[in-house]
């Protein structure tokens, strides 16, 4: 017999798993597990331990472009609370890579193809466009030329634009995009516009906004596509309440007490939900001729943004006096 919790072992007769001490069911047997996992540590959240114990959950669709964060390996809550930003970032850097190398390992040879061609299309794409040839709507859809003639910084945010459709565009042939309609209902809630939660979403639509600014450039309606594809990764990972997005959303509006950084929810889901406004803001905004218009809103709302937590903190304080 195995404990269908944490697949350790189990004597004959045992009442409770010696390795996680859940109790067992004597109504039958548990089946043996296809794979084993590491003894979850005590006192933690079973999310928490995986982190700990630096065990990768297996992956959910649509946040990247070689394989999928799913629950980053060390971005959850530890035994000090959620994680800094920092840390968020670079574990969720440290996932990618992860799962880049298990694509090779496996032989998934169709995500890497998949990967190759749409590389494959970008260069070609750009080849066409810089001997003249009209291909407006491609440029579209693929954001092929984003980051094009702007330097080593323009690259690099063309670059991460380019990643966020490519991510968008594993997540629709994935199933990555099955959370859209609960992210819609937590989109158009109440609670996303007031008090804190308005503060947070406002400094998501701003930083929607900059960002898409520094993956485009000077925007223009040939780039609509990366603000989109940010806009469906927002919403969905607002709807799933997981992925690296997700974890981010909670690093960055967590609540300091001491040591430890505890999580906000309703801020979470505010950030989330301004970030996917100020992306799909930044689509239709896109059609404006004069292309820093994302830049200007985005710089708006971030002070609205500070002026309100700013006001918000004030009022807590009256409060507790």
């Amino acid at each position: 017999m195995f404990c269908p919790k944490c697949g350790k072992t189990l004597k004959d007769g045992a009442l409770f798993c010696a390795g996680c001490g859940s109790p067992i069911d004597e109504s039958g047997p548990a089946e043996s597990p296809r794979k084993t996992a590491p003894r979850p540590a005590a006192g933690l959240p079973q999310a928490a331990a995986a982190a700990l114990t630096g065990q990768l959950a297996s992956s959910q669709p649509g946040e990247v472009v070689l394989g999928d964060f799913g629950k980053l390996s060390g971005s959850v809550s530890s035994a000090a609370g959620v994680l800094s930003p920092l840390k968020t970032a670079l574990s969720g850097i440290r996932s990618l890579a992860q799962n880049a190398v298990g694509l090779f390992k496996n032989k998934q040879w169709i995500k890497l193809a998949a990967a190759g061609a749409i590389a494959v299309i970008w260069i070609v794409l750009m080849i066409l466009s810089r001997a003249g040839i009209n291909v407006g709507a491609l440029n579209w859809l693929t954001f092929a030329q984003g980051g094009a003639g702007r330097g080593v910084f323009g690259w690099i945010g063309g670059l991460l634009g380019k990643t966020t459709v490519a991510a968008a565009f594993f997540s629709l042939f994935s199933g990555g995009f099955r959370s859209l309609g609960s992210g819609a209902r937590r989109l158009f809630s109440g609670t996303n516009f007031k008090g804190d939660s308005l503060g947070a979403f406002l400094f998501g639509a701003g930083g929607a906004l900059a960002v898409y600014q520094f993956f485009a450039g000077s925007a223009a309606w040939t780039d609509g596509m990366a603000a989109i594809s940010g806009a469906l990764l927002s919403l969905t990972a607002l709807g799933r309440g997981g992925g690296f997005l997700f974890e981010m959303a909670r690093s960055l509006t967590a609540k300091k007490a001491g040591k430890a950084r505890s999580p906000q929810t309703k801020k979470a889901n505010g950030l989330l939900s301004g970030m996917t406004c100020g992306f799909t803001l930044g689509a239709l905004v896109s059609a404006i001729p004069f292309g820093w218009t994302p830049v200007i809103l985005g710089g708006a709302s971030l002070a609205a943004g500070i002026v309100l937590s700013v006001l918000s903190g004030k009022k807590k304080e009256v409060s507790a006096v």
